[in-house]
């Protein structure tokens, strides 16, 4: 399975040594919101040279001026931007229009919608290149058998939904979740604190690249 590892919550050297251990199995780097906010567009020129095979994922979630916040990362080196489906649709169409003017990709993240069926049809009208069902990090935090009851509960609702975009998945997911994953037959998966805190963060990685 395609792999997107998150970089958030840890220094950039950190972030660059984890990334560096487990590049064999990884697609895409994802600058967290909180790394960006820390570090800014150095970051993202700094991952962009120390991996320029890899996609470098700005985790912005915009949620106004879709043009302007987004095309700045896009110029850092950024392959991929974030934009939330709870803005209005000209901000993700506008996200959107800063990537194609770039040759870039747009992700829209679901994260806090209430409902996605309610959106489907909006999405597909923007055509981004990615949807993620993610569960926040703020609903993942009431201990592990609640979080991979919402997990599953948040795969089972996007299964039902035909998004056009290449569907990912984000929020806690370990690898006791890989099962759960393959049955939603995702384009790729998010994963941060499986690696991050993991004794043995390759074979995370690794087991999560082959499953």
């Amino acid at each position: 399975m395609k792999v997107q590892f998150a970089v958030d919550c840890i220094s950039l050297a950190k972030g660059i040594e984890l990334a560096n251990q487990i590049r064999d199995y990884i697609e895409i780097i994802e600058l967290g919101e909180e790394f960006i906010a820390k570090y800014g567009h150095m970051a993202i020129r700094e991952f962009k040279q120390e991996f320029p095979e890899k996609k470098i994922l700005a985790d912005i979630k915009i949620m106004d001026s879709g043009y302007k916040v987004g095309l700045p990362c896009l110029e850092a080196g950024a392959d991929i931007i974030t934009v939330c489906a709870r803005a209005k649709e000209k901000t993700i169409a506008e996200a959107i229009r800063a990537c194609r003017e770039t040759g870039k990709e747009c992700f829209v993240d679901l994260v806090a919608v209430p409902d996605y069926s309610e959106i489907v049809d909006m999405i597909n009208r923007l055509k981004p290149d990615y949807v993620c069902a993610h569960l926040s990090g703020d609903d993942s935090r009431d201990g592990q058998a609640e979080t991979t009851r919402r997990l599953e509960a948040m795969m089972d609702e996007i299964k039902k939904c035909k998004f056009d975009a290449k569907l990912v998945l984000s929020g806690a997911i370990k690898v006791e979740n890989i099962p759960a994953i393959k049955r939603c037959n995702p384009y790729h998966v998010i994963i941060g604190r499986a690696i991050k805190e993991a004794e043995d963060p390759v074979e995370v990685a690794k087991t999560f690249y082959e499953a």
